[in-house]
């Protein structure tokens, strides 16, 4: 009778830091906008595990985040960003600063800059360097033994900001790909 009641407390404790773990991993994990998510992964062939690491680490999934650098919504597009890309694309449209802050737009426009910047980059690693540092920097970075050895990818970043978002790209990616493991991209 005792050893079950050790093991009633004990199966009972664990439960209950399952719970928690789970309640803490679903804070800082959310998992919202999945149909804009997988659309647009698809329309850009990206991973939507990627794109819902980058939402999670540019905005933690907040549709009105506004950094110091003007960058909008949750993929924190600038809008001097969306209207480079819709001249480079050659689009038939218009974007305001409100419009990319309506979750739908500025993941369709974070994600087309992101499939941009994987056109650009080989090593995607360095694509999503350079959408948190910029391309121009990661060019120089690039060009500079220092930091790259091949010209392609970044051995080592100069930014600590810049290595720190990679190194949680990275860690998000482990918990969405999850997530997102059976859905189409």
């Amino acid at each position: 009778m005792k050893f079950w009641a050790i093991f009633i407390i004990v199966a009972s404790g664990f439960c209950f830091i399952l719970a928690g773990y789970n309640l803490l991993i679903v804070a800082t994990h959310p998992i919202k906008f999945n149909d804009q998510i997988i659309l647009y992964s698809n329309e850009f062939s990206l991973d939507p595990s990627l794109v819902a690491s980058l939402i999670n680490v540019e905005s933690s999934y907040r549709e009105n985040a506004v950094s110091n650098k003007s960058a909008l919504g949750l993929m924190q597009i600038k809008l001097s960003t969306a209207e480079y890309l819709i001249e480079y694309y050659n689009l038939d449209k218009s974007i305001t600063s409100e419009e990319l802050l309506i979750p739908n737009t500025n993941i369709y426009f974070g994600c087309m800059y992101l499939r941009y910047l994987m056109n650009k980059f080989e090593d995607p690693y360095t694509a999503i360097a350079s959408y948190n540092a910029g391309e121009t920097r990661v060019r120089v970075w690039l060009s500079d033994s220092q930091y790259s050895l091949d010209g392609t990818t970044l051995y080592k970043i100069p930014y600590k900001e810049t290595s720190d978002y990679i190194i949680k790209i990275k860690k998000n990616i482990k918990f969405y790909s999850k997530i997102y493991i059976n859905k189409p991209n």
